[in-house]
């Protein structure tokens, strides 16, 4: 039996019918996040991993973490005077600062009264009348951020509209365009519609509404703002396109069906799109209002592209191969050479002189913007200038259990040896279309990839199915009645390690947040013999009722809907971690998740943790901890340190100073 006494937590007999099937819920009243009973056994529960805790060195951790922290880049970068505004984010806060050329801040947005009980998330200027100014808001425990107009001169708001998801101005004719969704849990609906704000007449008027069903809306604006492309988004991939024209006000269906493009920007009547429908790699469109579409780039085989800018007047398109980013011109199809073979790259916004601003990084280097013209690749701020010339980076590929080859980073000292006892941590997504290519930091934990091993660990980044990868079949592969593909896919990368000798069994750390929670659950579950131990954020893992969460019918496109057929009910019930815990020993194992989340609300995690609690015949433990004013994230200020402070030390103890857990 466990060693640990867990806080006491009850169950109930609660059983549904599903298909026939008579479904037991044992804790299914730890649902409702405000039941007073709930809120007790949350504050035993961290009380209890406190406790745990309370031998560690919690506060020399966080000391150090403060300390050796890098700077932050900027992000949501918008061209503002002779520089940019940009957020600066820290721990989970957030602040705006007006930046120069360099993107060195030179003074912070002040936020005025009117917004005084909000985060404010990012903030963009009217091109045409810096007077108006967009800002992305949070208010206090709402489900999504908030978009808002400022007229900084009368510091009044123009706008206040929720369930925003994305916004652009028009440079064309200085008007504010954005999508508005909205979702019915019950009827398992989504609905979006597109809208266009004239900042100085504060008069908004609808542009654009799709009928059917569209889990969000997104918006993308030319370079010169005189098109604005709307995207009706039926799942993570495929969307429909309407073009339209912010001078006359026209719109402009340009696909009949549902389509996977990306848009790239409009030159010369044409919209330019990267196509992966027609083509596994993706090829290069041009679009005009007519439907007319003409091949500007064949697809190429070794190339998946993945997104594009223009730079002046000529287009670049960012790609991978083999999940490492290159970077080419659609005029002259010259490929410019990045300073790491295995790197990140990402467009990040405007430069003056019509100048782009990529963000590169990899495992060895740091995240830093670049300027490019074109020509000439510059650095405009680096968050570090460390050298690594110790840590090897090495991509190697795993067979799955279906036979599909997997591709993996393996990140070590340059004098590391396959003497299977390297303390190894692994991190993998797989899911919503999403690549995850090479990072200096481990965002879950906090854990800077160069720093861990320098000091004698192993880093595996695990590229497995569900994302964008390789192209489209890649994410096909690892959702719906697919996604046990992905825990497949994970498993076989680890045992691949382990069996090339750089590690055993019981020396492999693993984490995920979010889908990648449900990634760590499932695993926790399926395979708990092969984990040193577990940390698991904000998870997926009851994946019979996540449809019914607010935010569901967002995710059964990706997932599947349980009662759409017995067949997905029962391969959903075959991997959903809360219905499979069963009583073995299980490895050390931090869940952690926000009350305030409302992307995976924070009873997946409680009832995971609760029915692990009571099932694990080992010695390990088993921790929850619920953050009070923790979202889809990992806590904001102290709480945010003191959260990756147990995280790490949790890896560092059950990986580094014990040769077993």
């Amino acid at each position: 039996m466990t060693k640990h006494q867990y806080p006491e937590c009850k169950t109930v007999d609660v059983r549904e019918d599903w298909f026939g099937i008579s479904l037991p819920d044992p804790y299914a009243w730890l649902r409702d996040r405000k039941d007073p009973e709930v809120l007790d056994f949350v504050a035993r529960e961290n009380a209890y991993t406190d406790g745990f805790f309370r031998d560690f060195p919690v506060d020399a951790k966080i000391a150090a973490l403060k300390a050796a922290q890098l700077p932050k880049l900027p992000s949501s970068l918008s061209r503002f005077r002779d520089g940019h505004i940009g957020t600066i984010s820290r721990e989970g806060n957030y602040q705006i600062r007006y930046l120069n050329s360099q993107l060195e801040p030179v003074g912070e947005f002040s936020v005025p009264q009117v917004l005084a009980d909000r985060i404010v998330l990012s903030a963009a200027p009217c091109p045409v009348c810096e007077r108006y100014m967009a800002l992305m808001t949070q208010k206090p425990g709402a489900a999504r951020p908030t978009l808002c107009v400022l007229d900084t001169e009368t510091e009044t708001l123009i706008l206040d509209a929720d369930m925003v998801f994305s916004f652009e101005w028009s440079e064309a004719n200085g008007c504010l365009y954005y999508s508005s969704s909205e979702t019915d849990p019950v009827r398992q609906t989504s609905h979006s519609v597109f809208l266009c704000l004239n900042p100085q007449t504060a008069q908004t008027a609808k542009v654009y509404e799709d009928d059917s069903m569209a889990i969000f809306g997104q918006v993308y604006a030319s370079g010169d703002g005189a098109t604005v492309m709307a995207m009706v988004c039926e799942d993570y991939a495929h969307a429909r396109w309407i073009a339209l024209d912010a001078v006359n006000g026209e719109s402009s269906p340009l696909t009949e069906n549902v389509v996977e493009w990306e848009y790239i920007d409009t030159l010369n009547g044409e919209h330019y799109f990267i196509s992966l429908s027609d083509a596994a790699h993706g090829r290069v469109i041009a679009v005009r209002n007519t439907g007319e579409v003409r091949v500007a780039l064949p697809e190429m085989q070794d190339v998946i592209l993945e997104s594009g800018f223009r730079a002046g007047n000529s287009l670049y398109l960012i790609g991978h191969r083999d999940v490492s980013a290159c970077l080419i011109s659609l005029n002259t199809l010259a490929e410019y050479p990045l300073p790491s073979p295995f790197a990140a790259l990402a467009y990040a916004g405007e430069a003056e002189n019509h100048a782009a601003l990529l963000r590169y990084e990899s495992f060895v280097d740091a995240p830093q913007i670049v300027r490019f013209d074109g020509t000439v690749w510059e650095t405009v701020r680096s968050v570090a200038q460390t050298a690594h010339p110790d840590v090897v980076t090495e991509q190697h590929f795993a067979v799955s259990a279906d036979g599909t080859r997997v591709p993996y980073y393996l990140v070590r000292r340059r004098d590391a040896r396959p003497d299977g006892y390297n303390p190894v941590l692994a991190y993998a997504y797989g899911g919503y279309n999403v690549s995850m290519p090479p990072w200096y930091t481990e965002t879950v934990t906090g854990t800077v990839i160069p720093d861990w091993v320098e000091k004698g660990g192993i880093y595996l980044h695990i590229n497995n199915r569900g994302g964008n990868e390789y192209g489209p079949a890649w994410h096909v592969d690892g959702v719906g009645m697919n996604k046990r593909h992905c825990y497949e896919d994970f498993i076989s990368a680890v045992e691949s390690v382990i069996a090339d000798g750089w590690t055993r069994k019981g020396k492999v750390g693993i984490t995920g947040c979010s889908n990648g929670g449900l990634l760590m659950s499932a695993l926790v579950t399926m395979r708990p013999d092969l984990w040193g131990c577990v940390i698991d954020s904000v998870p997926h893992t009851d994946m019979i009722h996540f449809a019914e969460d607010d935010r569901g019918p967002m995710y059964i496109t990706e997932y599947g809907n349980p009662r759409e057929s017995r067949e997905m009910f029962e391969y959903l019930l075959s991997y959903s971690p809360y219905h499979n815990v069963k009583a073995v020993e299980y490895p050390p194992t931090y869940i952690q998740t926000g009350e305030l989340d409302n992307n995976v609300p924070p009873y997946h995690g409680k009832k995971l943790a609760a029915r692990m609690q009571a099932m694990n015949t080992g010695n390990a433990p088993v921790l929850l901890r619920v953050l009070a004013e923790g979202s889809h994230d990992r806590g904001k200020g102290e709480a945010y340190w003191q959260t990756i402070a147990e995280m790490q030390l949790f890896l560092e103890h059950y990986l580094k100073e014990t040769d077993a857990c």
